[in-house]
C-alpha cells in the first residue's frame, strides 16, 4: 500500500513508516495537514503511530468529514485518557503492546514545557528499547525544535539525546519518525540531515531561505535556486517533496484529507455523529495500562526520597540540590568540548569529584543507618506477643514486630524499617497507639519494648 500525497506522487507506506522524515513550513502553510494526511494513510495500512502534539490538532483524526474518523486513542485534556508527566510513559507502553495508535496531546495549561520535554524524552527512550518485538511503528513530533533544537540548552540535553538516538538507531527498534516544524534552521542539523524524505511548505524568513539554499546546494539537488525562489509564494497545501534517493524534488498540491482539520479562520463545529467510537480500544488499553503500571519498577530517586525524608535536614537538601543543578549545567556544557579539548576532560573530572563530595555525607549517613539496623539486638520468644500482634493492623503491626525483634530501636531506624517519614503525623499517631497501651516507651531518641505479662 502507498501513501498518496498527490495525484502525481506516492510513497510506499512501509518505506515512509520505517525511515526518517521532516515536514517544514511556516504557520498556515499546511505542514500539520500534510502530516495528518500521512497519518490517515498509515492507519489504513495498519501501521500504528505515536504522535506528540503540543498544538492540539491531532485529536481530530477521530472526526471524519463524511463518516467516522479513525480509531485513535487521545491522551490529554478532554481525551480518552488523562495525561501527566508521570503517566505518559506507561500509556505509551500500553499502546505499544496493544498495537494501538496514540496521540499524546500536550496542549494543556496543566503541562509546562519542562513536562513536554520529560514526556517526549521518557516515551522515545521507552520506544527505542521496548518496541522492537512489537513491530513497525511511526513517531510524529510536532514543534520538533522544542525537543531537538539547533542550540541545545541545559534543559534540553536529555530529550535531544533521545531524539538523536531515534534518528540514528530507530530502525533497529522498528521505528521511523517525522519531525514537523516551522523553520528549518531551528531544528538540529545533526538530526535533520539524517532524514530520508524532506517536505518543504512555504518559507519566508531570510535565515530559513538561506539555510535551505545552502542545504540544497550541498545535496546537489540540481534546481535549488528554483526551489528557494518559489518557497515564499507557495499556496497553502503546496509543497516541494524530496524523496529518498532522488535529486529532483517535486512540487505538488497535497490531496484532501478524510478527517476534519482545525482552521484558525473557520473554527470547527464537531458533532458526535462523525466522531469514531474508540471505547473498545480505550477499554483494552486501560487494562494493559493497569497491568504495566503495577509492574513498573520503583525509580531509585523515589526510594531515596522515602528513606531520607525525616532524616536529613531539608534546608541542607535544598542547598545541595541547587549546587548539583549548577554542576549538571556545567557538565552539559563540557560534553561538546570534550571531543576537542583535553583540558575540558580534566575539568569534567574535577566537576565529577565535586558532585561525589557533595553527595558523600548523605551516603555515609544512610550507610551508617543500614549498618546499625543490621547490628540491633534480637529479642527471644516472639510467640508470646501473638495476641498483641493480632490487635493491630498494617503499619502498627509492623512497628510492634520491629520492637519485639529488636527490643530497642531509634526513631530514625524505626521510620526507615517501616518505610515512613518520622516527621509525619501518621508516624506519630501509630507509635502513640503502642505507647498508650504500654507496649512502647520513649527513652531519649529511642523506643523501647515494654514487657507485658
Amino acid at each position: 500500500m502507498n501513501i498518496t500525497l498527490s495525484d502525481s506522487l506516492s510513497i510506499p507506506a512501509l518505506e515512509y513508516a520505517s525511515q526518517g522524515n521532516a515536514i517544514l513550513g511556516i504557520r498556515d502553510s499546511g505542514k500539520s495537514y500534510t502530516a495528518t494526511l500521512i497519518a490517515e494513510q498509515l492507519l489504513e495500512a495498519k501501521i500504528p503511530f505515536v504522535a506528540f502534539d503540543p498544538i492540539g490538532v491531532w485529536r481530530y483524526l477521530k472526526v471524519g468529514k463524511n463518516g467516522n474518523g479513525y480509531p485513535v486513542v487521545i491522551a490529554g485534556d478532554n481525551g480518552d485518557l488523562p495525561l501527566s508527566a508521570d503517566s505518559a510513559a506507561n500509556i505509551v507502553r500500553a499502546a505499544m503492546r496493544e498495537n494501538i495508535s496514540l496521540v499524546i496531546d500536550l496542549y494543556s495549561m496543566k503541562l509546562s514545557k519542562a513536562d513536554w520535554k520529560r514526556i517526549v524524552q521518557q516515551s522515545v527512550e521507552l520506544l527505542l528499547y521496548e518496541n522492537k518485538t512489537c513491530g513497525l511503528r511511526h513517531i510524529f513530533i510536532e514543534e520538533a525544535a522544542e525537543f531537538c533544537p539547533q542550540r541545545v540548552g541545559p534543559d534540553q540535553g536529555r530529550v535531544y539525546a533521545e531524539i538523536e538516538k531515534l534518528a540514528r538507531m530507530g530502525g533497529n527498534a522498528s521505528l521511523g519518525y517525522t519531525l514537523i516544524n516551522q523553520r528549518a534552521e531551528e531544528v538540529n542539523k545533526a538530526v535533520l540531515e539524517l532524514c530520508d524524505c524532506l517536505i518543504l511548505h512555504r518559507q519566508k524568513g531570510r535565515h530559513s531561505l538561506t539555510a535551505l539554499g545552502k542545504w540544497l546546494d550541498i545535496a546537489d539537488s540540481g534546481n535549488s535556486s528554483q526551489i528557494v525562489k518559489s518557497l515564499p509564494t507557495l499556496e497553502q497545501g503546496e509543497c516541494w517533496v524530496w524523496l529518498q534517493g532522488s535529486q529532483s524534488p517535486q512540487r505538488i498540491k497535497v490531496n484532501e484529507k478524510k478527517t476534519v482539520h482545525p482552521d484558525r479562520r473557520n473554527p470547527l463545529k464537531i458533532t458526535k455523529a462523525v466522531t469514531v467510537d474508540v471505547t473498545e480500544f480505550v477499554t483494552k488499553l486501560k487494562r494493559t495500562l493497569e497491568a504495566v503500571s503495577k509492574a513498573a519498577p520503583i525509580k531509585p530517586k523515589d526510594q531515596i526520597d522515602t528513606v531520607v525524608k525525616g532524616i536529613i535536614d531539608p534546608s541542607l537538601v535544598e542547598e545541595q540540590k541547587s549546587t548539583i543543578t549548577k554542576l549538571e549545567t556545567t557538565l552539559q556544557g563540557l560534553r561538546d568540548e570534550l571531543r576537542q579539548s583535553q583540558a575540558a576532560r580534566r575539568h569534567l573530572e574535577s566537576v565529577v569529584g565535586q558532585v561525589k563530595q557533595v553527595l558523600k555525607p548523605q551516603y555515609d549517613m544512610l550507610r551508617s543507618l543500614f549498618d546499625n539496623v543490621e547490628q540491633l539486638p534480637q529479642a527471644s520468644d516472639p510467640g508470646k506477643w501473638a495476641i498483641w500482634l493480632d490487635k493491630f493492623p498494617g503499619k502498627n503491626k509492623e512497628m510492634l514486630k520491629i520492637l519485639i525483634e529488636r527490643k530497642r530501636v531509634s526513631k530514625q531506624q524505626l521510620g526507615l524499617l517501616v518505610g515512613m517519614s518520622t516527621t509525619s503525623g501518621t508516624f506519630t499517631e501509630y507509635i502513640g497507639r503502642l505507647s498508650r497501651v504500654g507496649l512502647a516507651k520513649k527513652e531519649g531518641d529511642d523506643y523501647v519494648l515494654q514487657e507485658i505479662d
